[in-house]
């Protein structure tokens, strides 16, 4: 709830010692279901023109709350296939979501700057720190509390994203049902055994991994697999390079092997401050990879030239 949100915000400027009133503008998210990033080929048009059809094209996408869609969009460039078709990417969320983000950062006395999509943070912090291979494309997981962010991008290739419903809250959750405890109980469990939290002895004495563990942990596995699927069979002249994972709830102890072993598959860890200047050892560095996206919009200039809002419309998202 915003109140919940507005709670862990103030903690969160408490703790860093953070005056807010002292901060002139902040660039924050909008994630999971609350936004739509799609990609299209139309044919090319006045500016006007264009952007009512993308407000048609976001009404079929943005969740139905009652209020208008708010787009932005990004022009990729031309259709190798189409000379008269331009290829972009489409961003929308509604004016009620960032009414209400916005309500929560004013109650905090924080002042919105841009209003971002979470999987373009992601992937900006992804481009600001590795060099894009070539042929192929690389592949990024990002394990967060309520979601994960599916990406793959690759060298004049347009950006795929997708969102799956399956986040650490989800484990937890399980791991309540499971164990018949609290929430508080399982999230200790959860970070403090990891994987080996769903493992019970049964009466022969063997390791069993219960059900809840196959129900959460495997069905995010075959989610990311279906992805994985679905993308090479629409872009079959295409490869897999490299696979990135990070969020909070990549770092559940296991986790990462499992994957590893379940869609044999090699995962690094994405390094958010690879070309970063950061003097100070960062705790748990997995958690920033869409703050990091964040800061590089709101603080470097040179961030158009390495990432992929390089266009003066693109992810001003809602400002």
């Amino acid at each position: 709830t915003g109140a919940h949100w507005i709670a862990a915000i103030q903690g969160l400027c408490s703790s860093l010692k953070i005056n807010t009133n002292k901060v002139e503008k902040v660039v924050s998210s909008i994630s999971g279901q609350q936004v739509t990033i799609k990609p299209m080929t139309l044919l090319e048009m006045e500016e006007q023109e264009l952007l009512n059809t993308l407000t048609f094209e976001a009404k079929k996408h943005v969740p139905l709350d009652g209020s208008d869609p708010v787009v932005d969009y990004h022009i990729i460039g031309q259709d190798a296939n189409q000379i008269d078709k331009i290829n972009l990417l489409l961003i929308a969320s509604t004016m009620k979501i960032i009414k209400q983000q916005n309500e929560i950062m004013k109650s905090c006395n924080i002042n919105s700057g841009i209003f971002d999509a979470a999987p373009i943070s992601f992937l900006n912090t992804y481009l600001y720190n590795y060099d894009l291979q070539q042929d192929g494309v690389d592949v990024l997981l990002n394990i967060g509390f309520q979601n994960t962010t599916i990406i793959v991008f690759g060298k004049d290739q347009e950006m795929f994203t997708r969102e799956i419903p399956i986040g650490g809250y989800h484990i937890t959750s399980s791991l309540m049902k499971s164990k018949q405890v609290d929430y508080s109980i399982a999230e200790k469990l959860k970070i403090d055994k990891g994987l080996a939290a769903f493992q019970t002895m049964t009466n022969d004495n063997v390791s069993n991994i219960q059900m809840e563990k196959s129900s959460v942990i495997s069905d995010l596995s075959n989610e990311i697999r279906k992805t994985l699927r679905y993308y090479m069979k629409s872009k079959s002249n295409s490869s897999y390079n490299r696979f990135f994972i990070s969020g909070g709830a990549s770092q559940l102890t296991g986790l990462i092997d499992f994957l590893q072993t379940d869609l044999h598959i090699e995962l690094q860890e994405l390094d958010c401050f690879k070309n970063l200047d950061c003097k100070k050892r960062v705790k748990d560095p997995l958690n920033y990879s869409i703050a990091v996206g964040l800061a590089l919009r709101g603080t470097l200039k040179d961030v158009k030239e390495k990432s992929y809002s390089n266009n003066n419309n693109i992810l001003k998202l809602f400002s």
